[in-house]
């Protein structure tokens, strides 16, 4: 999904979550604001070795967010998948696999403060394709290769909708995208492998405000 599809399939269900709340009493409803913060990684990672073809896809994240007033909340999610094919056995595209083995944990992504560059450097516990549990070392490096793209999403509504009293709802989202370069190395129950720097990455960024503004003479509670 592109960028700016990504921000508004975000915004959309921000919506749906806004337009299936319920109109409470003005001295129940309060005004506050909502702020979130994404940082996303992703790479992918192919490299052939005699008839092995090793394929390495990870994800990492670090966000954070919350509400004013309230405390600010941070969170991360790690993620990988890794797979080995016997590439000598048939012509392909669908060779064997010999061995796999994903894991995930709640590591957060370490980005630079202008997050042209960003890195990992974990321990995970998953299972492997027969479902036997498997230890995951995980360090990856990546660099931005390009300028970042932005993209801007906005919203200025009434719930409910068409009537100007209830809430007043502001959303803004700002999204950032480029190309990236990842290296780094993978162990899987103790084998080691070195990965070549791959251009399939990239660096993604969405910031997220939102305002719900009370009427005073009648309320709608909305989340977003």
């Amino acid at each position: 999904m592109d960028r700016p599809r990504h921000l508004a399939v975000i915004v959309a269900a921000i919506g749906l979550l806004l337009t299936t709340a319920a109109p409470v009493g003005a001295a129940q409803a309060e005004d506050y604001a909502r702020v979130i913060r994404s940082r996303h990684a992703g790479a992918t990672f192919v490299q052939v070795d005699g008839c092995t073809q090793t394929e390495v896809f990870v994800s990492a994240m670090d966000a954070k967010f919350g509400s004013r007033p309230g405390p600010v909340n941070k969170q991360g999610l790690v993620g990988v998948f890794y797979r080995e094919l016997d590439i000598c056995s048939g012509e392909g595209p669908r060779f064997p696999v010999v061995f796999s083995a994903d894991a995930q944990s709640l590591d957060r992504l370490v980005s630079s403060p202008r997050f042209g560059t960003a890195s990992i450097d974990v321990q995970l516990t998953g299972t492997d394709g027969d479902g036997n549990p498997v230890v995951i070392e995980l360090r990856i490096d990546w660099a931005a290769a390009t300028a970042f793209e932005r993209s801007r999403i906005s919203g200025n509504d009434w719930f409910p909708a068409g009537q100007k009293r209830g809430a007043h709802v502001h959303t803004w989202s700002h999204g950032l995208r480029a190309d990236a370069i990842a290296s780094g190395s993978v162990t899987v129950g103790g084998t080691h492998v070195q990965l070549a720097p791959t251009t399939d990455a990239t660096l993604e960024q969405i910031r997220y405000f939102c305002q719900v503004l009370q009427h005073p003479k009648g309320g709608f509670d909305v989340d977003c």
